[in-house]
């Protein structure tokens, strides 16, 4: 069915989103770096130097962006995973503690 009342669409289309971003924030990071190398190597005259330069400014900054995407996701699946404990209620939740 294609709306499901357990919201595995929403779930699928949250992880797509945030891969989706994943790529973009790697790629558009180092095409920004690359272009501001550029400019300062016109402007400078210092012709491989700057692009080189950040280029690898762009990669670091692209990669950080990507580990800060994952720490949200695995916060987000945290969240959802504690939720649903709180969902199920006394037994649900501290299943290895023997009643009494």
């Amino acid at each position: 069915m294609l709306f499901s009342k357990d919201g595995r669409w929403v779930q699928i289309t949250q992880l797509g989103g945030t891969a989706g971003t994943l790529g973009l924030h790697l790629v558009s990071a180092i095409i920004v770096g690359l272009v501001i190398g550029y400019f300062l190597d016109d402007y400078f005259g210092t012709k491989p130097w700057m692009i080189m330069i950040f280029f690898i400014v762009g990669v670091v900054a692209g990669f950080k962006m990507v580990f800060e995407d994952f720490r949200k996701l695995q916060r987000r699946e945290e969240a959802r995973k504690a939720s649903s404990l709180k969902q199920d209620g006394e037994e649900g939740a501290g299943q290895d503690e023997p009643k009494a």
